[in-house]
């Protein structure tokens, strides 16, 4: 223990520090007292002012409340000076409180301060109604309390003051207050000056005498009348009492904390003499000695306890562990004896078929291997079947290393639930099982593989209702079911145990089966507490479910697919041997049964083991009586009806027949025996099981309970039909321990979609049904009904054709197989609701049913579904979204349906008004432009008009919706490619076409494959790209159509190269309309031939690299070919990078107004040749318009423009590292363009001589495009020199912060800004600065401002502008623009006063752009929002708050909510639908009909 005595060798100095702390103690006995009433005082002055309802304000400044000047606060010079202290900026200038509070607070706190002159300094205005000891630190001393929080912060000073200048205390005490001066002192002020003599001591020393006198003030202080039941204050009393005594016990800690803070204080002493350096020394050392001390203590006391801890705990972890791992063991022994005994009574065995589930039989023997794959996700989503697995191994390991998510898929009777238990199998009997019957395993004979788990677990996810976690299933299903209550306790911890420590493996067996609790958002059931290093999942479902978007991809780490079973023929032998006499022969009746199957084409059912079983069951019963009349077709409505027909007779063997007094309800009913008696309970059990399977409760559409049960049934019919559903299984009912009751569900949810569909097609009406509850849940609520419209498709084709057409619209809507490249829509299968229309179309013909209408919009067509997706071609056209063909001839002829010489199929494209992409791929298709009655030797032929234009005037446009093509390998005439791009130039939108195929020629033979990507748009655009092999048909093709604007460009870097330059020259001189011509160019002699004499009005050249070694004959050519466009008034010109001379001879002359100059390298053009240059433009004396895109700073360049009688200027300065050194040079040659009107400067730099060089211009137009203002003083002397400019446009990059200052004072009367980089926000970073700058801007009307990022001050800038029209464009694609403060935001925006227009462009919508505009007094608005309806109420809240608004201008895109329209009083509205496909124009049209 460290004592106070030991510290200094003279005893008065000792003095010094018990003083010292004295103090301290003495501060900590205040302390709370200090605080108690200033809450008090907080309270009093509030509850003086807060009266009739008023609120405290929280947004003033304590400068705001002060005059300006005040006495003693601010530092202003004179009436007109500025104040550079307290009101040093605009918001802190003074005035009143809005709310009227913080004035009369400021008031009160004068009126308690005893001599009226509060530390205002100290105190922050909004803190007052927060916090009480902002208010008292008013009454501390002037300065230094400003960041003191609290009484703890303060020192003892700061507290003493509070006493004595606070009204307050004058009753707190029981002396009189009195500083001293006119009076004797008081304790307070003797305190004060207690601490002032201690803290500020020269000599470090008090006197014994002194000392006392100390104790004895302070004593006295803290058992004064105020202070006397004050707990901390008598605490402190104690202390000081030991202290004086020299037998308070201070802790070595204690004391180097109280040295500290002696050193400290002295160190702010003003003069530090000789006796306060040696005090300071000697503390010094000794904290440092007491540290050493303490430090070796510690250490050794550490070792101390450490050692005999160590020993300690040795002996009680051996103890410990050798008795818990034995428990622990026997246990886990236990819990998996018992899991296994479960499994053995629930595994072992499993129902045969359906039609019988007591008929049950050893897995072993009616296993067989599945037929499983496995499935890779692309990095782009695309699911890809790859190799078939046939071991645990490949399951469970990746080259490895374990699988730890691992998903199964199978549709409906696949083999999924039979594989999970065989698994769970194979895990408690797979010792016995490899020693006992190895010869009969095949595959799937590692079962070492999966008894490397320690314990297996099993969960029905069905029988899961409101469960969220596995630890919760496997509880009450398993835990609960093998344990009895008094042990489930102990269970459920060694669980948790075995959960963090053991390698497990859980099966969730039904994932599409599984419906989540309420109010849950779960894709599927959480695995929390079990550890991901050590737990395997897998997880079984049906396909659907896994496309659902909440399970990520990520979260897949491993998908299988089951297709039922790899070898049927011997899963056929098992399933016969186990229902047939042993006297049979088992090989002799299993060839039967083969041959029955291929005579009846029932191949297709080896994908489902049930539906096989099913058939072999069957057969057996009946082949002998039978055979020649089971199954006329392979329908699934047979199949089923005659499960249900078994089933249906274990109840009532009671026969009845369907005839034509009594016809059957559907078609598949016809043939059966036992059906007719009991179809009152199967239509009721039908209704039953549609409502509950399209129930809005999706938590009962599949397990349910009586009481659900009871809600369609009367209770005495209750009982009828569930016990005839029951025993004729049906249903099943089970008693669950995991839930009271009992609960129930259709044998097989396959069985619940037959009746469904039974019950819709007896009651065509429940659709509307389906429609309004059912299929408006999620998005693949639609995909979840696929068997039922399959079995309608069978029943009821009319009813089957209302419901596609339903379900086809979701597909539209979430279906995103088709919404990428069209050229990537050929990778992979065709979308999921193509498979179930296909389907459907099967089972309507199986059925025989007419009349097959069924709807689809997305077709991909291939050799497997031709046939099918012909048939309902001609009644989907209207719809059709997507169509793609991929036929190669050799696929056709090789297979067996289709290659036959008479197959002949036509798709007619000519009804097609919504078809957005079309893509044919393969050498077994023509493209033809009209239908023929002449067999083609192609077997797929796709017709574009179904008859001939020309006998036709009233044709409509073919494909208007049209936005994608692509052809590869496919065939076709040029007069069909005429007439496609003929309709493409007469959209309003842009198209896209690929062609990689043969054009067919009407003149020439050819079969070279031309390839080229062709863009078309409105006004008659046409750019054709990548051009490789151009081909005689492709010039036939393309001759004379209504172009007006045409860009061509070769393959690659290579240029434009011709084959068949005559035709190529016939072709552009058939362009009767063409106004414009882009090339890319090669081949000079042949360009010039094809220019000769054209009636253009612009020209682009781009030039290759060979441009520059061309002969003298050739540069004279191009000159003549260039002056015989006498309409010609612009000119562009790209070049490979340096100029020569003869590119200036060749432009000499020209009657061109327009002329731009560029490289496509990206340096820029390099001018070598200056004279040429000069000589050359000098020559074009129609010249108005020069642009120039140059590398560097060429002062001879600059002479060059010299004296030009040109009106608008564009120089762009490409070199990275450029500024104008030569500013001089281009500033003469600025000046001599007597005619200049509008320049524009394009430059990485804003170096002094650019803005030098245009100082002084007649200019009315000035774009400038620069990385950064940086010199301020130079850019405002420039423009400010510009006395006509009236337009101003600015581009900055980076960080500008002298940017709206250079803009201070312009008469402009347009400014645009584009902010396009995430530091160039700083320049409005400054909002006063920034708003000053722009109010200057006195004569400006029009104010545009496109932003990328964050500028948070930008609606400040903006507030008080005289501006008549404001335009924003807000770009939110990175997500970085934000309205944070839309109150104050709206505020500036209102105080636009003088604002009439108002344009907004919203790309990805902002938070709170809406807000921050409401209410605005415009009269005229132009709104253009992408991507950006998700805040709709916003939206429809602003419109309809500008109430003066009379126009309304509208650019839609495809997400347009029409809703926000309704109400307005608008005079006039423009609606804008240009940029929009004519398919979604038409819907869009549609919607806001019916909405507006």
């Amino acid at each position: 223990m460290a004592n106070l005595a030991d510290v200094f060798t003279e005893s008065e100095r000792t003095n010094w520090l018990k003083a010292l702390l004295a103090i301290n103690i003495a501060k900590s006995g205040l302390e709370q007292f200090a605080e108690n009433e200033a809450k008090t005082l907080h309270g009093n002055i509030y509850n003086a002012i807060l009266t009739s309802g008023a609120v405290a304000c929280t947004g003033c400044q304590t400068a705001n409340l002060l005059k300006c000047p005040s006495s003693g606060i601010c530092k202003k010079r004179g009436a007109q000076g500025l104040c550079t202290s307290v009101h040093d900026t605009a918001s802190k200038q003074p005035r009143p409180c809005p709310a009227n509070v913080c004035n009369k607070v400021l008031n009160e706190i004068a009126k308690q301060h005893k001599y009226h002159n509060p530390s205002w300094k100290n105190t922050v205005a909004i803190h007052w109604a927060s916090n009480p000891w902002e208010i008292a630190k008013a009454y501390f001393p002037p300065e230094g309390y400003a960041e003191k929080a609290s009484a703890q912060d303060t020192d003892f000073n700061g507290i003493i003051s509070f006493f004595m200048n606070c009204k307050h205390f004058d009753n707190k005490f029981s002396f009189p207050i009195a500083p001293g001066k006119t009076h004797p002192p008081c304790l307070l002020t003797k305190a004060r000056d207690i601490g002032r003599t201690v803290r500020h001591s020269s000599t470090c020393n008090v006197t014994d005498t002194d000392l006392q006198g100390m104790f004895i003030t302070l004593t006295s202080l803290l058992t004064d009348q105020g202070l006397a039941n004050d707990v901390a204050a008598q605490e402190a009393v104690r202390k000081l009492a030991k202290l004086q005594t020299d037998v308070l016990k201070l802790t070595t800690e204690e004391i180097i904390n109280l040295l500290e803070s002696a050193r400290n204080e002295l160190k702010k002493v003003e003069h530090i003499t000789e006796n306060i350096t040696k005090a300071m020394d000697e503390m010094r050392i000794y904290i440092e000695n007491c540290r050493k001390d303490l430090n070796a203590h510690t250490d050794k006391c550490k070792m101390e306890l450490d050692e005999h801890t160590g020993k300690c705990k040795e002996h009680l972890d051996k103890h410990r562990q050798k008795s818990t791992e034995t428990d622990y063991t026997e246990a886990c022994k236990d819990f998996r004896r018992r899991l296994m005994a479960h499994y053995d009574d629930t595994f072992s065995n499993i129902p045969l078929s359906n039609l019988d589930q007591s008929l049950d039989k050893r897995i072993v023997d009616i296993y067989a291997t599945p037929n499983i794959h496995r499935i890779q996700i692309e990095k782009d989503g695309k699911r890809i079947k790859h190799e078939q697995v046939r071991t645990y191994t490949d399951i469970f390991y990746t080259d490895r290393e374990p699988n730890r998510r691992i998903y199964l898929q199978g549709e409906p009777g696949s083999g999924k639930s039979t594989f999970s238990a065989k698994l769970v199998h194979d895990w408690s009997h797979g010792i016995q099982l490899t020693s006992a019957t190895p010869s009969k395993i095949t595959a799937f004979d590692d079962v070492s593989t999966i008894q490397k788990f320690k314990f297996l677990f099993f969960v029905t996810l069905r029988d899961s209702k409101d469960q969220a976690d596995v630890t919760q299933m496997i509880k009450k299903q398993l835990i609960d079911t093998t344990f009895s209550e008094d042990e489930r306790a102990d269970v459920y911890k060694l669980f948790v145990q075995i959960m963090n420590t053991e390698i497990c493996f859980v099966i969730r067996e039904g994932l599409d089966e599984w419906v989540p609790p309420d109010g849950s958002n779960l894709a599927e059931p959480s695995m929390a507490g079990f550890q991901n290093d050590k737990c395997t999942v897998l997880t079984t479902s049906r396909p659907w479910k896994l496309a659902d978007e909440r399970i990520k991809n990520s979260h897949i780490e491993n998908l299988f697919e089951i297709k039922g079973i790899s070898d049927p023929y011997a899963f056929s032998e098992n399933i016969i041997r186990c229902l047939i006499d042993h006297s049979k022969d088992l090989k002799e009746t299993a060839i039967k049964l083969q041959s029955f199957v291929e005579d009846r084409e029932l191949e297709s059912l080896f994908s489902s083991p049930m539906l096989y079983t099913l058939v072999i069951c069957t057969w057996v019963n009946t082949f002998e009586e039978e055979e020649e009349h089971f199954f006329e077709e392979s329908s699934r409505c047979a199949l089923y009806t005659t499960l249900l027909e078994s089933l249906c007779k274990k109840a009532n063997s009671t026969t009845g027949y369907f005839n034509d007094s009594n016809p059957p309800p559907v078609h598949c009913f016809s043939s059966t025996s036992y059906l007719q008696p009991n179809i009152e309970h199967l239509d009721k059990l039908a209704e039953v099981a549609c409502k509950l399977l399209f129930s809005s409760e999706r938590e009962s559409s599949i397990v349910f309970s009586d009481i659900t049960l009871s809600n369609y049934f009367s209770p005495d019919e209750l009982k009828v039909r569930k016990k005839f559903a029951l025993k004729a299984g049906i249903l099943t009912n089970r008693k669950h321990k995991s839930r009271t009751g009992r609960s129930n569900s259709f044998v097989h949810k396959t069985v619940q979609e037959l009746l469904a569909a039974y019950h819709i097609a007896c009651n065509t009406y429940v659709i509307d049904d389906v429609r309004s509850r059912y299929l408006k849940l999620k998005n693949t609520s639609y995909l979840e009904i696929s068997q039922v419209l399959i079995f309608l498709c069978g029943m009821n084709i009319s009813a089957a054709n209302k419901l596609s057409a339903l379900m086809n619209q979701y597909d539209l809507k979430h279906c995103n197989r088709y919404k990428y490249d069209v050229e990537d829509c050929l990778d992979g299968d065709p979308c999921e609701f193509q498979r179930i229309i296909e389907s459907g179309i099967s089972e309507a013909v199986a059925n025989k049913q007419e009349g097959i209408l069924l709807k689809l919009s997305h077709f991909y067509i291939d050799e497997s579904n031709i046939r099918e997706l012909h048939d309902i071609w001609p009644t989907d056209t209207c719809n059709v979204e997507v169509l793609i063909v991929s036929l190669d001839m050799n696929d056709f002829l090789s297979s067996p349906a289709l290659g036959e010489s008479t197959t002949h199929f036509e798709f007619n494209l000519s009804s097609c008004q919504t078809l957005r992409k079309l893509c044919l791929w393969g050498s077994g298709i023509l493209l033809r432009d009209t239908a023929s009655s002449v067999r083609s030797e192609f077997p797929i032929c796709i017709v574009l008009n179904n008859a001939d234009p020309a006998q036709c005037a009233d044709t409509p446009p073919i494909l208007p919706s049209i936005t994608d093509i692509f052809f590869k390998s496919v065939t076709c005439s040029s007069t069909c490619l005429h007439s496609l791009f003929s309709t493409l130039l007469a959209l309003n939108h842009y198209v896209e076409c690929t062609l990689k195929c043969v054009i067919t020629s009407c003149v020439e033979g050819s079969d070279i494959c031309t390839k080229a990507v062709i863009g078309t748009n409105s006004g008659g655009q046409f750019r054709m790209h990548s051009i490789k092999n151009d081909s005689p048909g492709l010039w036939e093709a393309l001759h004379g159509l209504n172009i007006t604007s045409l860009s061509l460009d070769g393959y690659k870097d290579d240029g434009f190269r011709l084959n068949h330059t005559e035709l190529f020259w016939k072709f552009l001189s058939s362009l009767t309309h063409l106004e414009s011509l882009s090339l890319k160019v090669c081949d000079i002699p042949s360009l010039c031939k094809a220019l000769h004499g054209m009636n253009i009005d612009y020209l682009s050249l781009r030039l290759s690299d060979k441009f520059q070694d061309l002969e003298e004959n050739d540069l004279d050519l191009l000159s003549k070919s260039l002056l015989s466009l006498i309409r010609m008034k612009t000119l562009k010109i790209k070049t490979p990078g340096e100029d020569f001379p003869g590119l200036w001879e060749a432009l000499r002359g020209l009657n061109i107004t327009s002329l731009s100059l560029s490289s496509w390298e990206t340096y820029g053009l390099i001018v070598n040749h200056v004279e040429s240059l000069s000589e050359c433009v000098t020559s074009l004396k129609h010249l108005t318009t020069l642009s120039i895109s140059v590398c560097g700073d060429n002062p001879l360049l600059w002479e060059a423009l010299r004296g030009l009688n040109i009106k608008s200027l564009s120089l762009k300065l490409t070199s990275g590292d450029l500024t104008v050194a030569h500013g001089e040079s281009l500033s003469q040659s600025l000046s001599s363009l007597t005619q200049l009107k509008s320049l524009s400067i394009n430059a990485f730099g804003d170096d002094t001589g650019l803005w030098k060089a245009f100082r002084f211009l007649n200019i009315k137009h000035l774009s400038l495009d620069i990385r950064k203002v940086k010199h301020v003083e130079t850019s405002s002397k420039s423009l400010s020199s510009l006395a006509k400019l009236e337009t101003l446009s600015i581009r900055v990059s980076r960080k500008s912060p002298g940017l709206f200052e250079a803009l201070c004072g312009l008469n402009i009367k347009s400014l645009r800004l584009f902010l396009m980089d995430r530091e160039m926000c700083s320049g409005v970073n400054h909002e006063e600065s920034s708003s000053q700058y722009l109010l200057s801007l006195n004569l400006l009307e029009t104010l545009s401002i496109d932003v990328e990022y964050d500028i948070p001050n930008l609606w400040n800038a903006l507030h008080g502008l005289n501006i008549k029209s404001l335009s924003l464009t807000l770009n939110n694609r990175a997500g970085r623009v934000r309205v944070n403060h839309e109150e104050s935001s709206s505020q500036n925006l209102v105080s636009l006063n003088q604002l009439e227009t108002l344009t907004i462009n919203v790309y990805y919508g902002i938070p709170n752009i809406w807000n921050a505009l409401h209410g605005l007094n415009i009269t005229s608005l132009s709104l253009n929002v992408r991507n950006g309806w998700t805040h709709i109420e916003s939206i429809s809240q602003a419109l309809v708050s500008f109430t003066k608004m009379e126009t309304l201008s509208l650019s839609p895109d495809i997400y347009v909510r029409w809703e926000v329209l309704r109400g307005l009083n608008i005079k006039s509205l423009s609606l804008d639908f240009w940029h929009l496909p004519r398919h979604i124009l038409h819907k869009q049209t549609v919607e806001f009909v019916s909405q507006v």
